[in-house]
This record gives C-alpha cells, sequence and structure tokens, in this order.
C-alpha cells in the first residue's frame, strides 16, 4: 500500500449485487462468502484536502468526508430495505472481510480506532440518516429488523465493527510480535 496520509476509514455497503464493484469506494469486497477484495480506487487520490481542488479525482464515498479517508464497502444490499434485505444480502463472511481489511489498513496508516466509522454515522451527524432514496444507512444493521431504523442502531453498528476491529488489529500485532521474537531456548 502506498505511504501517505489517511486519518479515517468508512465502512459501507455498495447497494448493488454480491459481484457488483463501485469505483466510488477504495476497496469493495465481492461474494457473498469467498470474498475478493477488489482495489477500485488509488488511495493516493484520497490523500489530501479533496475540497482544496474537487475537479481532481477521488473516491468520492462519504459526503463531506473524503479528505484523508479510506472508502470501503460490503458488494452487497441490491434492494435492501430495513426490513427485508433482499437478493443480496450482508453476510457473516462479508463482516470479516471488512473487519480484517479494516484491521489491516488501520495498522498500515496509523489510523485510531475511533476514527473507523460507518456511512450511517456520518449520516446521522450530517442529517441525511434514513432508508429513503436520498438518505444513507449503511451499516446501521447487520441483519433485518421490522422495526423502524433509528439513528442508535448506526453507532451500536459502528462499535460492534471497532471492537472487532480492534480484536483484529490485537491479534495481528501479536502475531507480529511472536514472529518477530528471537527464539529463547533456555
Amino acid at each position: 500500500m502506498p505511504p501517505g496520509d489517511l486519518r479515517a476509514i468508512w465502512l459501507h455497503w455498495t447497494g448493488g449485487g454480491y459481484e457488483q464493484i463501485f469505483p466510488a469506494y477504495h476497496f469493495c469486497l465481492a461474494g457473498a462468502d469467498d470474498i475478493v477484495v477488489h482495489a477500485t480506487h488509488d488511495l493516493c487520490a484520497n490523500m489530501r484536502d479533496v475540497r482544496a481542488d474537487p475537479a481532481r479525482p477521488y473516491a468520492a464515498h462519504t459526503a463531506g468526508r473524503n479528505s484523508h479517508a479510506i472508502g470501503v464497502a460490503a458488494c452487497a444490499m441490491e434492494g435492501a430495505t430495513p426490513a427485508a434485505f433482499g437478493p443480496a444480502p450482508l453476510t457473516g463472511a462479508q463482516c470479516e472481510a471488512l473487519i480484517v481489511v479494516c484491521a489491516r489498513l488501520v495498522r498500515t496508516y496509523t489510523i485510531p480506532l475511533a476514527a473507523v466509522r460507518t456511512h450511517a454515522e456520518a449520516a446521522c451527524e450530517d442529517g441525511y440518516f434514513g432508508a429513503a432514496e436520498d438518505q444513507r444507512w449503511d451499516i446501521a444493521r447487520i441483519h433485518p429488523a421490522p422495526q423502524p431504523l433509528a439513528a442508535s442502531e448506526a453507532t451500536t453498528a459502528g462499535n460492534w465493527f471497532r471492537e472487532r476491529i480492534a480484536a483484529a488489529v490485537e491479534h495481528f500485532e501479536s502475531r507480529r510480535s511472536g514472529i518477530d521474537a528471537p527464539n529463547d531456548h533456555r
């Protein structure tokens, strides 16, 4: 991965099918079970204040929050509503892949865990949270539910991901420590 200044990661779903790749993200995780990570946009394009020169190409994944930020999306949720996740629902394998990819990015770019957030969390703060066409709720729910969508779900889902990403980072660091540690055969 290229060196540079990246400070945040935004988690998404694409709103498409399992194999439908979108270039608005840096990484698209395709497949329902056997996940393939597609690098879809150059990370370097977002290693800047994109508002200073919006005509230069960049990954426009989270409204107003793309500067120094990475967009990672699960290819899923085509035709989804909060109550019915449609023909391409978010899968456990995709959630695990989001966690692993984000953990690697956190380690590589020294991104604080608090800066790993869902698009739904940004939408709550910026006033466009919801399930209407011009609103966003990715990733506020991991499973469909008949109850009306609530903003608190965005935080709950974000915390769920952050806890697991933290555990994955810790796992990677402990494995690295074990590999780099000298053998003690006393």
